[in-house]
């Protein structure tokens, strides 16, 4: 066998090993005391399938479409051990759904970016006196949620910048990182309680930017994840037939 047959056999080889600690950990992920939490996550997956189909039409779509997948992707990274690659993808998630709310308001920006003209500045997107989740933008579109943006706003900077120690390199505060590809459960739970955080942000966001355009259809159709997830929100409640407060 030549050099380069013999360094293909060690790629092999080593890629092989890799591959079957995946697969253990893939196993370790699904015991059955993980089910509830396995379950939950996957849940924002059907969450973004129905807004996707709700807003069909909408040019930003596209990234809300982008959103769903890259969360499947993620989900796999963190049954397969693959912990950092799963942490950028959650960043990726929250990025991709607050860019395409920003894009939805502003027309020329959203064909900039769907033309490779335009790159996300996350700096304006999470602006707190302009940005998706200002008071300023929540009151164009659903002003009985502005008081909450505050609030939303820095749960979202908070949450996108312990993801992105996982995307830059930074050394481990709030997402520390196992050495080696193997299942560790603190780390996988983690992921899991970061994931939920970016499905409420996602839930309010987008609930907040099209809930007055849906139709009854549509309102529908994503009424339950809404629920889910905002069903503590007086006004919310109540605009899904939920009961008002008794205060």
């Amino acid at each position: 066998m030549n050099a380069e047959g013999s360094t293909n056999a060690s790629l092999r080889e080593i890629m092989d090993a890799l591959h079957k600690v995946c697969g253990e950990t893939l196993i370790a992920s699904f015991a059955q005391k993980f089910d509830a939490t396995n379950g939950g996550s996957y849940g924002f997956s059907s969450d973004m399938e129905h807004w996707t189909g709700c807003l069909k039409g909408r040019r930003e779509a596209d990234l809300y479409r982008t959103a769903s997948r890259e969360f499947v992707i993620a989900l796999l990274n963190n049954f397969h051990g693959q912990y950092r690659n799963g942490f950028k993808g959650l960043r990726l998630v929250l990025e991709l759904i607050l860019e395409g709310l920003y894009l939805s308001a502003n027309l020329v920006a959203l064909s900039e970016w769907l033309s490779s003209q335009r790159d996300t500045i996350w700096a304006t997107v999470i602006d707190r006196e302009n940005g998706v989740l200002s008071k300023n933008f929540c009151r164009a579109f659903y002003p009985e949620l502005a008081e909450q943006a505050a609030q939303l706003n820095t749960i979202a900077a908070t949450l996108y910048r312990e993801l992105s120690e996982c995307t830059h390199g930074n050394v481990p505060n709030k997402i520390p990182l196992p050495d080696e590809l193997a299942f560790r459960e603190e780390t996988f739970l983690l992921w899991h309680e970061k994931a939920k955080t970016v499905r409420y942000v996602a839930t309010f966001a987008l609930t907040m930017r099209y809930f007055s355009e849906l139709d009854a259809g549509a309102i529908e159709e994503i009424k339950p994840a809404i629920l889910e997830q905002m069903g503590h929100i007086e006004p919310v409640r109540v605009s899904l037939g939920g009961p008002a407060s008794n205060d």
